[in-house]
C-alpha cells in the first residue's frame, strides 16, 4: 500500500520544463518530516495563485484535521505570486508536524497566454496539466485537489482505490456530464463519452506519462484555445475512455443555495467542492455555507477579525437588500405596465 508513497518523500527537486515557454521551475520545501516518518498517502498537489491563499490554507487545515494518521502529509503547491510571508502563514495554519509543503513557482503566462478561461477563473487552472512534471519520476501516483474544497474525512480510502487500466479516477461533472451530447464537443472540439470534473483527480503518473496526457491536453488547447471549460475540456479529451468513475462523495459539487452541514451528515460526504462563483470565504458572500466554512478558516492564520466579520455581515445584508430591491422594482414595473394597459382599455 505504501510503495506509492515511499518513493515520493519530500526533498528538494529541481526541474526544467522543455515545452512551451521553456520555463525554469524549482521547488522550495517548507517544514521537514521527522526522521524515519512514513507517509500513508501523497503527494497531494494543488495549483493556485496568490488570490487563493486563504482557501488553500483552509483546505489544508481541513485535510490535516481529518487525516492525523497520515501525518506528516506530503503537499506540493504549484503557484504563481505567493510570497514568502504568505507561505509562512499558510504553513503555520496547520497543526505542528502535520505536513511538509513543497512550493513550485510557475509563470502561467509563459505557456497559457493564448488560452482563455471563464470569468473569475484564474489561469493557474492550466498548471494542473503540467502536474507530473513537478514530481519525481519514481512517484507512481498523485492526488490533485482544487483549492475551493473542504475535506471531511480520511483520504486513505480514496488514495488506495484501484484504478486498473485507467489513467485517472474522477467524479463526473454534475452539470456537464450528459453523455456524448455535451462536453468539449459543444465548443467545437471532439466529443467525449463521459465528462468529469477536474477538481479532484487521482492520477496514475506512469500511465499519464505513457499516454502523453500533458502533451495531448496542450495540443487540444492549441487547437481550441477558447474552449469553454479550459483545461478541464482538454483533460477530458485527452483522458476520454481512460478514466475511472469515482463515487460522488469524493467530489460533491455544491449549488450556491445548498447548505453543506445537513447534506454532509446525511450522505457522509468526503470532499465538498464549491464549484460556482458563490464562494463562502468571500467578504459579503451570500453562500449558506459561510459559517460552516468559517469553522475551518477560524483555525488558520487567516481567521477573520471581529471587524472583518462585521464588514462581511454588512455587505451580505446590503446584497440581500439590493436583490430584494431588484425584485421589487421589477414587480412595480410590471404592475405599472398592467395599470397602463388597463387604463388604456378602459378609455376605449
Amino acid at each position: 500500500m505504501n510503495s506509492n508513497v515511499d518513493h515520493c518523500k519530500s526533498k528538494l527537486v529541481f526541474f526544467r520544463w522543455g515545452g512551451a515557454g521553456n520555463m525554469n521551475v524549482h521547488s522550495i520545501r517548507t517544514g521537514a518530516a521527522p526522521a524515519g516518518a512514513k507517509q500513508r498517502l501523497g503527494p497531494i498537489v494543488f495549483a493556485v495563485d496568490a488570490a487563493y491563499a486563504v482557501p488553500l490554507a483552509t483546505t489544508l487545515r481541513s485535510i490535516a484535521e481529518n487525516n492525523r494518521s497520515a501525518w506528516p502529509m506530503n503537499i506540493h503547491v504549484i503557484h504563481e505570486g505567493i510570497g514568502e510571508e504568505t507561505k509562512r502563514l499558510i504553513f503555520e495554519s496547520l497543526p505542528a508536524n502535520s505536513a511538509v509543503i513543497q512550493w513550485h513557482p510557475i509563470a502561467t503566462l509563459s505557456f497559457a497566454s493564448g488560452f482563455s478561461t471563464r470569468p473569475g477563473v484564474s489561469r493557474m487552472t492550466f498548471a494542473r496539466i503540467l502536474l507530473p512534471q513537478f514530481l519525481p519520476q519514481t512517484c507512481k501516483r498523485a492526488l490533485y485537489l482544487d483549492g475551493d474544497i473542504l475535506v471531511l474525512t480520511e483520504l486513505e480510502q480514496l488514495w488506495n482505490i484501484d484504478l486498473g487500466e485507467a489513467v485517472i479516477g474522477a467524479v463526473p461533472d454534475y452539470w456537464l456530464d450528459n453523455g456524448v451530447s455535451n462536453g468539449p464537443g459543444a465548443t467545437g472540439g471532439p466529443r467525449v463519452e463521459r465528462y468529469f470534473n477536474a477538481g479532484i483527480l487521482l492520477i496514475d503518473l506512469a500511465k499519464w506519462r505513457n499516454e502523453r496526457i500533458t502533451e495531448r491536453s496542450l495540443d487540444y488547447l492549441d487547437r481550441f484555445p477558447t474552449t469553454e471549460y479550459s483545461d478541464q475540456d482538454a483533460l477530458n479529451v485527452a483522458c476520454d475512455g481512460k478514466w475511472k468513475i469515482l463515487d460522488r462523495a469524493w467530489n460533491f459539487q455544491f449549488e450556491p443555495t445548498q447548505a453543506i452541514a445537513r447534506i454532509a451528515l446525511e450522505q457522509k460526504l468526503a470532499i465538498v467542492h464549491f464549484v460556482t462563483n458563490v464562494k463562502p470565504w468571500k467578504s459579503g458572500s451570500l453562500s449558506p455555507n459561510v459559517a460552516f466554512y468559517d469553522t475551518f478558516r477560524s483555525r488558520t492564520r487567516f481567521a477573520l477579525t471581529r471587524w472583518e466579520r462585521v464588514q462581511s455581515g454588512l455587505k451580505r445584508a446590503g446584497s440581500r437588500l439590493l436583490a430584494r430591491s431588484v425584485l421589487l422594482r421589477a414587480a412595480w414595473s410590471c404592475t405599472k405596465s398592467a395599470m397602463r394597459a388597463h387604463a388604456s382599455t378602459s378609455r376605449r
